[in-house]
């Protein structure tokens, strides 16, 4: 289960795809009736998870806020861990947390894909959280902070096993990973707002083309 907000796709005339999450009774194109449609409405793919069905992953959500009602691009995200029962590690002022509830929305820029390494992926977020470098007193919003924590973890992880990039900052990772995923996620975002602002939303060039597909 999810928060898919369900937003479909159709075409109706000028091959035009019309995104919407309640069928209207008349095209916003033509305004004829949508009675009788040929073509089949196309579920977009939510983008958006609930960290505790995720083993194994990096996962990301904003700061403040959640990402489809609040969220802009270049805005601080919060990044966490979770372990292969899905529990969700990460640290901020507080220090080490370790909770599901404030997960429910979030995106994996990062999951393990080798079943054989999960018990070494918990043995090392064991292992780190152990480490005093990581309560509160020690968190600096610059250059201590959420992220330095998942750099540390991945690097430990990968310290006999060479990763598929190589990541040595924060910048890096960012780069790689973080980055790729929002601005994907960000169309799905675009999407959703007009909607709510319109009812729906209209794609400007004819196209078969089914926006955030994954």
């Amino acid at each position: 289960m999810n928060n898919d907000s369900g937003i479909i796709s159709f075409q109706h005339c000028n091959h035009k795809n019309i995104y919407c999450i309640n069928i209207p009774t008349n095209c916003p194109i033509c305004k004829k009736c949508l009675k009788y449609m040929q073509n089949i409405p196309v579920r977009v793919p939510y983008p958006f998870v609930r960290a505790s069905q995720q083993s194994c992953s990096i996962i990301v959500k904003p700061t403040q806020g959640d990402f489809l009602n609040n969220y802009q691009l270049m805005d601080d995200l919060h990044i966490g861990v979770t372990s292969s029962r899905g529990t969700v590690v990460s640290y901020d002022w507080n220090g080490i947390i370790e909770d599901t509830d404030n997960w429910q929305e979030c995106l994996v820029v990062f999951q393990l894909n080798d079943h054989f390494m999960e018990k070494y992926w918990d043995t090392v977020l064991t292992n780190i959280v152990k480490n005093e470098c990581w309560n509160s007193s020690r968190y600096n919003e610059e250059d201590h902070n959420c992220f330095s924590f998942i750099i540390a973890f991945m690097k430990q992880f990968y310290t006999f096993k060479s990763p598929v990039h190589h990541i040595e900052t924060r910048e890096d990772f960012a780069e790689l990973y973080v980055a790729p995923t929002t601005i994907k996620a960000y169309k799905y975002i675009y999407l959703y707002r007009k909607i709510i602002q319109n009812g729906f939303y209209i794609y400007s060039q004819p196209s078969n083309e089914i926006l955030c597909t994954q």
